[in-house]
């Protein structure tokens, strides 16, 4: 995919000071049996854990079925959030991470990549690049560019995870037993002294499957 306008995150009201394993390492694409397939994603949106990376330099060990046996404790092949439920996570921890990646501008020639440092608002991760994924928590808040939403939102309304951004709810909080969020408040992105764009302020909420 290639990276979309006006795409923002920054963690307005988290506990992250708290919590080890809300930032992991991962890289964003499609993974394919022992085949990924890497992809651009752009600053905020979200994935899901797929699969542990090999550790580098190992990659050739292999099972009987040339599954990699030697791989790295948190850093995860990452693919796109499709709905706001994963398996396994009923709780405040949603498995649903945000790309965040605290970069700066880079420009690649070849197998290089450079830094230049001018930009860090708003920036996405490239396909091969191992960036960072902060966890969606239940009760925290977090603010997003108006390129996150399928369409511009507006104070109070619900929005739910769908392919990777959020999207608008019906007007009433779902009732599946997935995570979606609430937008709270705008509130200005500012680089240095410059405007970036308006952010959307979205507490994250639970629902509850109707019976």
């Amino acid at each position: 995919m290639a990276f979309t306008a006006n795409t923002a995150f920054e963690v307005k009201i988290g506990n992250g000071i708290y919590n080890g394993i809300q930032n992991i390492a991962g890289k964003y694409g499609t993974l394919d049996g022992s085949t990924f397939t890497a992809a651009d994603i752009s600053a905020g949106f979200f994935a899901v854990q797929t699969a542990l990376i090999p550790s580098e330099g190992y990659e050739s060990i292999v099972d009987g079925s040339s599954n990699p046996k030697i791989l790295n404790g948190n850093t995860w092949y990452m693919g796109v959030a499709s709905s706001g439920i994963v398996a396994g996570y009923t709780g405040d921890h949603t498995g649903i991470y945000a790309a965040n990646p605290y970069d700066v501008n880079k420009v690649t020639s070849g197998d290089l990549s450079y830094n230049l440092g001018q930009k860090t608002l708003g920036l996405g991760i490239p396909a091969g690049e191992r960036g960072d994924f902060t966890e969606l928590i239940v009760g925290e808040q977090y603010k997003f560019g108006a390129g996150n939403f399928a369409s511009t939102p507006t104070v109070g309304q619900y929005v739910t995870v769908s392919s990777g951004k959020w999207s608008a709810s019906s007007g009433s909080a779902p009732t599946t037993g997935a995570i979606y969020g609430k937008v709270l408040r705008t509130e200005p992105f500012n680089e240095g002294a410059s405007f970036f764009g308006t952010g959307y302020v979205v507490q994250i909420l639970r629902s509850v499957a109707a019976g």
